[in-house]
């Protein structure tokens, strides 16, 4: 068992139908967060699990806890960041980049039929 990753989270968030079924401002009064940082952890914009993540999260009984094991691409980031945890400026850029190229790489989608042709066809 370990604990879910963000983008594990997110993707749980976004698939919730019990916050799709509810209007943004009842969950924010329900949990008693502003509407504004129910939306955007709904959207799925958040960086690091905080208290409002939490209270989104068990208000939809979404578990942070997971049986299945780190894919081999989870482990390296993972690995680079604790490599990348100096207290150093340095260290702290570093986990920035890597986070933000993991998040790339996640969100990457497969090329579209265009973006695959080989240069100098066209569409036909």
């Amino acid at each position: 068992m370990r604990p879910k990753t963000i983008p594990e989270l997110r993707q749980e968030i976004q698939a919730s139908t019990k916050l799709q079924a509810e209007s943004q401002g009842a969950i924010s009064q329900i949990l008693g967060l502003n509407q504004a940082t129910v939306s955007r952890i709904i959207r799925g914009q958040f960086k690091r699990r905080s208290k409002a993540v939490d209270k989104v999260l068990a208000y939809a009984e979404i578990s942070c806890i997971t049986d299945q094991p780190l894919t081999p691409f989870e482990v390296t980031v993972t690995q680079l960041e604790k490599l990348a945890a100096a207290r150093s400026p340095n260290g702290r850029h570093a986990a920035k980049l890597i986070r933000l190229a993991a998040e790339l790489l996640e969100s990457s989608l497969p090329p579209s039929a265009d973006e695959a042709m080989p240069v100098g066809q066209t569409a036909g």
